[in-house]
């Protein structure tokens, strides 16, 4: 499956996850539930279970649960109106409308906990595993060609001495420029071969290689922070690590922390770009863009989820859903109408003040952010189209 229909399935679990959070609350303080519906529209599908109403509708842009007396303009039935919304405690109508964004951060952390017990996550150290090749720089062949490494293989040996250490590895190729070079090799599928080539020579500075060359004696450096060093054309795994339940708890926990504070600082990052005029400037600019020049939209997280999966980077695609995942559910709690946090900001004024909300009051500010969000949405999915994302991996 690709990195795209990966990310679209998460994207629809987490919004049905999302509306079965304020469903099975409803359902639990006896709220009436008539409706529970994955996306917008016309309906495709609906199946009625007692008394609420399935289904799913022709735009997959959310969903909603249909509770009797949410609608300030709805007529509720006098058998129904000790079950409508209205006629419940305010701290029960409140953990109705928190459990649809509280499921966002325990979907994150259920991912995250799976995906330590399992994949693991990267120690920050590395392994003698090819991760990426680099097989030509400009017109010229690397040694890594000339071998014919692939991703997948290891390196466990150079000239006869058996090396286990990727630094080791790293520091020997540097400081033998131009000579020929023995490497063991372990193939993917387990067999160990022994492959000789001359290594190249490239200029390296502070961002990498600036110059590339068979020979030495053709580089010059210009800088003193530039020096020649031995270029073979490979880069390493990283090395990751598994862990048992609580420990795989305890670093979901401090991801999805850390994965919150990100998107709480993206979501002002995302009204600034709109307020102070950078989206404009990307939405007239040419050419691709970088990740962080304007917001980031469906389609070119999309791109983003398919190129990680192509390029054997599946764990940025998991950033990428918790990411996505925590900042939809901050969002919600924005306490604007008709957001989830609209409605908690209602129930907590009249918990200050003592008095009822006349919700039909706040339709045209409803209104007002609605427009505003579908203006934004069109706006960054002409980005995405007209300017796609620069890959950065």
């Amino acid at each position: 499956m690709s990195g795209v229909w990966i990310f679209i399935a998460a994207i629809l679990v987490v919004v049905m996850v999302h509306e079965s959070g304020h469903f099975f609350v409803a359902k639990a303080f006896n709220f009436k539930a008539t409706k529970y519906f994955l996306g917008f529209g016309p309906t495709i599908w609906s199946t009625t279970r007692g008394e609420t109403e399935y289904g799913i509708k022709a735009l997959p842009l959310g969903g909603f649960v249909k509770i009797v007396g949410m609608n300030p303009y709805e007529e509720i039935a006098p058998e129904d109106q000790v079950r409508a919304y209205s006629s419940k405690p305010r701290w029960q109508r409140t953990l109705v409308i928190l459990a649809g964004p509280a499921t966002h951060f325990v979907v994150a952390f259920v991912i995250l906990l799976v995906i330590s017990m399992t994949m693991g996550f990267p120690t920050g150290e590395v392994t003698t595993e090819i991760s990426g090749l680099t097989t030509t720089i400009g017109e010229v062949e690397t040694p890594a060609s000339q071998l014919g490494l692939e991703v997948g293989d290891r390196i466990v040996g150079i000239d006869g001495q058996r090396e286990t250490d990727w630094l080791a590895i790293s520091d020997f190729i540097r400081s033998h420029p131009g000579e020929e070079v023995t490497f063991s090799i372990e193939k993917k599928d387990g067999e160990v071969t022994e492959e000789t080539v001359r290594l190249g020579s490239a200029i390296f500075g502070p961002e990498g290689v600036r110059e590339y060359a068979t020979e030495t004696s053709d580089l010059r450096p210009a800088k003193e922070a530039e020096e020649v060093g031995g270029f073979l054309g490979i880069s390493p795994s990283p090395e990751f690590e598994t862990k048992g339940f609580f420990g795989a708890a305890g670093q979901a926990a401090d991801f999805t922390w850390l994965t919150t504070k990100g998107a709480f600082v993206g979501i002002g990052d995302t009204f600034g770009m709109v307020f102070g005029g950078e989206l404009w400037d990307a939405l007239t600019g040419s050419g691709e863009r970088a990740v962080d020049e304007g917001p980031l939209g469906i389609v070119g997280a999309s791109k983003l989820a398919n190129e990680s999966i192509s390029s054997g980077n599946p764990l940025f695609l998991v950033e990428l859903i918790v990411g996505f995942t925590i900042f939809v559910g901050l969002m919600n709690l924005l306490p604007l109408p008709p957001l989830d946090g609209g409605h908690l900001a209602v129930l907590a004024y009249e918990s200050i003040f003592r008095r009822e909300v006349d919700v039909r009051k706040l339709i045209p500010i409803a209104a007002a952010v609605i427009s505003f969000f579908v203006v934004l949405f069109i706006a960054v999915l002409y980005l995405d189209l007209a300017r796609p994302i620069r890959i950065p991996f």
